[in-house]
């Protein structure tokens, strides 16, 4: 029997092509195995029987399809053998339409279909002419998961009279019928792609290593200060002084820049050469600038903003005291010895 065959296939589907099901979407198919008990018009002269058959569907919309049944049925005839004496008729019915679902939770939708109907009657006497019209469906869909469903419905179709038919004249009827089934939904699936991207680079550290430039060359030298301290200066080859740890040349330290000390370079008096009074003495410039070691020298006074130094473990009265001029360079003062005299 046809229908057996069908419902086999559709069987054999489900067990086989569980992994290519996908919840019903645009692109969804469903095919399905249908039970269906045939209630005939009286005007068909069959009994009312039951039917088996297979559906199947393809989703445009994420809830709406376009499907076709078939079911076979053997009814029984409701008067005497007619036509030819014969008293066996098969009775196939395949249904179009249009289904939308309307979900009324998560697992449960309501159906609502509309199409078209047509009635195929094998050996026909002079009842069951073959014809179609319009068709409905409402019934419940039970969804047990995203591939299986189950289904349960109500149709109806109507067919309009025709007085020219084959073999008989084919009277105005409305069959129904109630029908369930299962329904297996397939769909090449979206497959999961697992790009594997490279391992991110590990963390760079830059270590910069700033090489200090060499320190210029340069001879040490020591200068004394009006404070009566030493400091280090180098001298170069060219004669330039520098100072400091990065041994900067002393022209290039800016205004701003000063050893520590007063100091007689600029001053009026010493512009002008007048003489040093220091404790009732007189003392006038001796000799040129010179260079004096700080510890051979102590600080005994001052004079005109500027301190006076007098060789170390020298007695008063002194006879000569030495002037800071600059950094590191003195200016000698000997004692006036005619005003001495004269005193």
């Amino acid at each position: 029997m046809k229908g057996r065959f069908i419902v086999t296939i559709v069987a054999a589907a489900a067990l086989l092509l569980p992994e290519l099901a996908q919840a019903q979407r645009a692109g969804s198919i469903e095919l399905g195995a249908v039970g269906r008990f045939a209630i005939y018009d009286s005007e068909v002269g069959l009994e009312n029987a039951p039917a088996i058959g297979a559906r199947a569907g393809i989703f445009f919309l994420p809830n709406l399809s376009l499907e076709l049944d078939w079911t076979y049925s053997e009814p029984e005839l409701t008067d005497a053998p007619g036509w030819q004496g014969r008293d066996f008729i098969s009775h196939e019915l395949y249904q179009a339409r249009i289904l939308y679902t309307h979900w009324l939770g998560e697992s449960l939708g309501l159906l609502l279909g509309a199409g078209y109907s047509y009635d195929h009657y094998y050996r026909p006497r002079n009842v069951g002419v073959r014809g179609g019209g319009p068709g409905g469906l409402l019934g419940l869909r039970f969804k047990f998961s995203d591939l299986i469903s189950a289904r349960i419905e109500g149709t109806g179709y109507f067919v309009s009279e025709d007085d020219d038919a084959f073999i008989a004249p084919r009277p105005q009827t409305f069959n129904s019928g109630v029908q369930a089934g299962l329904s297996l939904m397939l769909r090449d699936r979206e497959r999961e792609r697992i790009v594997e991207l490279p391992a991110p680079p590990p963390d760079t550290v830059v270590v910069t290593e700033t090489v200090e430039p060499p320190l210029p060359e340069g001879t040490p030298t020591q200068l004394c200060l009006a404070t009566g301290e030493a400091v280090t200066v180098y001298i170069t080859p060219q004669g330039d002084t520098l100072v400091g740890p990065r041994r900067v040349d002393i022209r290039n330290l800016g205004p701003g820049v000063a050893f520590a000390g007063e100091y007689a370079a600029g001053r009026a008096w010493f512009v002008n050469d007048d003489p040093v009074e220091f404790e009732e003495r007189v003392f006038v410039r001796s000799g040129g600038e010179v260079s004096l070691n700080c510890p051979s020298i102590m600080r005994v006074g001052e004079f005109g903003g500027v301190p006076l130094f007098a060789n170390t473990g020298a007695e008063r009265p002194f006879s000569t005291l030495y002037v800071p001029v600059r950094p590191g360079v003195w200016q000698a003062y000997e004692v006036d010895l005619a005003q001495v005299r004269g005193l």
